[in-house]
């Protein structure tokens, strides 16, 4: 079986709203690709002093948020991950909370 992650985020245009991150073998493998995809948005919002609640809204605001599938039958994996709840934990650890 093959897993794929496609991120969307709140984008002006259709075309950018929504990224092919990658085709994997494994779910582990596609949870660890779309972990760094919430790292990276993150990283890019991420300010010296901020709080973990204020970067975990920037996130929702601006961040990309990945969704795993399943080739099989198209449909969306809710084995294993979270992204808003792995951003919310993330952004406390970041802001050091």
């Amino acid at each position: 079986m093959t897993f794929y992650v496609e991120a969307y985020s709140k984008s002006d245009s259709a075309e950018k709203a929504l990224r092919h991150v990658g085709d994997f073998e494994t779910l582990e493998a596609a949870i660890a690709a779309s972990k760094r995809t919430v790292d990276s948005a993150l990283l890019r919002e991420h300010a010296a002093g901020m709080a973990g609640a204020d970067l975990f809204i920037k996130f929702q605001a601006y961040g990309e948020m990945p969704c795993i599938f399943r080739d099989e039958d198209k449909t969306l994996s809710g084995l294993g991950f979270n992204a808003l709840v792995y951003a919310r934990e993330r952004a406390t650890e970041l802001c050091g909370q």
